[in-house]
C-alpha cells in the first residue's frame, strides 16, 4: 500500500512539475513581437502620456470610416478576415486598445472605458477624421456604444458584434449558472492570490481553451490563431496590465435604459451559440435603441467577424449604405 501511495505521490509531483515548467513564460520584448505582428498597414501613434498605440488605417481613404474595436484580450488582428471584405466600401481604422495587442501596457495604468474612448478620439483626431461609424466586439462593443452616447455628433453608425451590454438581474443569474463552465483563466482571475502567479504562469492551453470556447466551428480554433493570442499576452507588461483590470465590475454602472440615449442607427450581430455573452443579452439593445436592426447568426459563437466574415461584411455594407445615405443631405 505504501509503495502505491508513494508511486501516486511521485506521479502527482511529476505532473505538477511538468505543468508548471511548460506553463511558465517570461515577457517577450516589444521589438520581437512588433517584427512578427506589426505588418502591412500597421502604424504606431505615440501619445503625450507615453502610451504607444498600435493601429491600422486601411481601405479607401475617401469612403465612410469605420473604427473597429476588439474584445477583452483580443487585438486588431481579430478583424483580419473582415477588413478585406469591407475595404472597397469603407476606410477602416482598427486599433489595439491599451493593455492588449501591440499597444500593451501604458504608463498611466488607466484601462477604463473612458481611457479607451480617449484612445479612439486620439487616433481619429490624429487621422483628421471627424465623423465615423464605430464597431466593437465583446468588450469593444461596450466601448463603442458608450462612445456613441458620449459623442453623438461624431458617430454616424454603431455596429455591435456580440457586444457586452449591461447586466440585469436575469443576466446576472444566467452568468452565475454558467460560472462552472467559464474559462479556467477567468475563474483563476477571481482569486487575488492566484492572480499573482498568472503574471508568469500563462500556459498555452489558456489561449487554446479561450478560442475553442469562443467559436462554434472548432476547426476555426487553429493552433496558429491560439498562438497569436498567447504571444500578444506575453508582450512585456501586458499580463500585469490585464490582471490589474476590474473584470466585470462595470456591468452594474447602468441599467438597460441607458441604451435609449443612443441616437446613431445601430446594427446588432450576435451568434446564436455564443458561450461568452449569451445571445439573449441583445434583447436589451433591441428593446431600448430607437433605430436598431438585430441579426442572429446560427452556428456562430462569440466572434462573428472571424467565424462568418462574409456574412458580417455583407450585413454591415447593406446596413451602412442605407443608413448613411438616408442621413446625409443630398448634394
Amino acid at each position: 500500500m505504501k509503495k502505491i501511495l508513494k508511486s501516486i505521490s511521485l506521479f502527482l509531483l511529476l505532473t505538477i512539475g511538468v505543468l508548471t515548467y511548460t506553463g511558465i513564460y517570461f515577457d517577450i520584448p516589444r521589438e520581437k513581437l512588433e517584427t512578427k505582428y506589426a505588418t502591412g498597414a500597421s502604424q504606431f501613434l505615440d501619445l503625450p502620456d507615453g502610451a504607444r498605440i498600435h493601429f491600422r488605417d486601411e481601405g479607401e481613404v475617401n469612403k465612410p470610416v469605420i473604427v473597429l474595436l476588439h474584445g477583452f484580450n483580443g487585438s486588431l488582428l481579430n478583424f483580419e478576415r473582415l477588413v478585406p471584405l469591407l475595404a472597397n466600401d469603407f476606410r477602416l481604422v482598427s486599433l489595439d486598445l491599451p493593455g492588449f495587442g501591440l499597444t500593451g501596457a501604458i504608463p498611466s495604468g488607466n484601462y477604463t472605458t473612458n481611457s479607451y474612448m480617449d484612445t479612439v478620439t486620439s487616433i481619429t483626431n490624429y487621422l483628421g477624421i471627424n465623423k465615423f461609424s464605430i464597431a466593437g466586439n465583446s468588450m469593444g462593443g461596450g466601448v463603442a456604444w458608450r462612445y456613441a452616447i458620449e459623442y453623438p455628433n461624431k458617430v454616424e453608425g454603431l455596429i455591435l458584434l456580440a457586444s457586452s451590454g449591461v447586466m440585469t438581474r436575469e443576466d446576472r443569474d444566467r452568468f452565475d449558472q454558467r460560472k462552472d463552465n467559464s474559462l479556467i483563466v477567468w475563474r483563476l482571475m477571481g482569486s487575488s492570490l492566484i492572480k499573482k502567479t498568472l503574471i508568469y504562469y500563462t500556459p498555452k492551453f489558456f489561449a487554446t481553451q479561450g478560442l475553442k470556447t469562443s467559436v462554434f466551428n472548432q476547426e476555426l480554433a487553429t493552433e496558429e490563431y491560439a498562438r497569436q493570442f498567447h504571444d500578444l499576452t506575453l508582450l512585456e507588461g501586458s499580463r500585469k496590465a490585464i490582471l490589474s483590470m476590474g473584470f466585470g465590475s462595470r456591468d452594474w454602472m447602468y441599467g438597460p435604459e441607458i441604451f435609449k440615449k443612443i441616437v446613431a442607427p445601430t446594427l446588432v450581430i450576435h451568434g446564436k451559440e455564443d458561450n461568452i455573452i449569451g445571445v439573449e443579452s441583445s434583447e436589451s439593445f433591441e428593446k431600448n435603441i430607437k433605430h436598431v436592426e438585430v441579426k442572429v447568426y446560427l452556428e456562430t459563437g462569440h466572434l462573428p467577424m472571424y467565424e462568418d466574415p462574409k456574412r458580417t461584411a455583407n450585413d454591415i455594407i447593406k446596413f451602412l449604405n442605407i443608413k448613411l445615405n438616408n442621413s446625409r443631405p443630398s448634394e
